[in-house]
């Protein structure tokens, strides 16, 4: 009989948890240095995992950063999908509980050609094309473009520059416009 060789120091690979890790370095690197300073290698470090394994889990320095940016919506998303009365509820909810997060690292990924068309594609796939279905029509593609600029400038405003302070008049208007646009009213203007 022979007794089986168990040495302590290996440890059992868990893929699931090691993507998971890179994916999180990913969030945290792409989102402080964008797309074009961020490496492999600093992604893999910060994983605390070897410098091959985000190209073996992700394919490419893009997927990566396409995995990234829409765990980054996923994190970061504040959103109402209540029409009635979306101009108020979605401007407390910025005001709120938002942060730049998708802003800026949207804003930081149209600086490298790669990161750009990527970002483009998630921008179209996963916050427009879904307003598009939910707002319908007349012209519900341009009506989730200027949503989406407004709630964007309106959280960048607030949580960026302004540091959560806007004036109530400011809020009302961005109530009613961004209300108008669901409703909208807004098409023509």
């Amino acid at each position: 009989m022979t007794a089986a060789v168990i040495r302590p120091d290996v440890r059992r690979r868990d893929s699931v948890a090691t993507k998971a890790r890179i994916l999180a370095a990913a969030v945290e690197v792409f989102t402080e240095f964008g797309y074009s300073q961020a490496g492999l290698r600093d992604i893999s470090a910060r994983a605390g995992v070897a410098s091959s394994l985000p190209v073996r889990y992700f394919g490419t320095k893009a997927a990566l950063f396409e995995a990234a940016l829409i765990e980054i919506l996923r994190a970061n998303s504040v959103f109402t999908w209540r029409k009635q009365d979306f101009g108020k509820t979605m401007t407390r909810l910025i005001r709120e509980r938002s942060n730049v997060t998708i802003t800026a690292t949207l804003m930081l990924a149209l600086a490298d050609p790669e990161s750009r068309e990527v970002a483009v594609r998630v921008w179209e796939e996963h916050m427009i094309a879904p307003l598009v279905e939910w707002l319908g029509p007349p012209d519900a593609h341009g009506r989730a473009a200027m949503l989406f600029g407004l709630m964007s400038g309106l959280t960048f405003q607030v949580h960026g520059l302004a540091e959560g302070a806007i004036s109530a008049p400011s809020e009302r208007w961005a109530a009613r416009t961004l209300q108008a646009l669901v409703d909208g009213d807004a098409v023509d203007a």
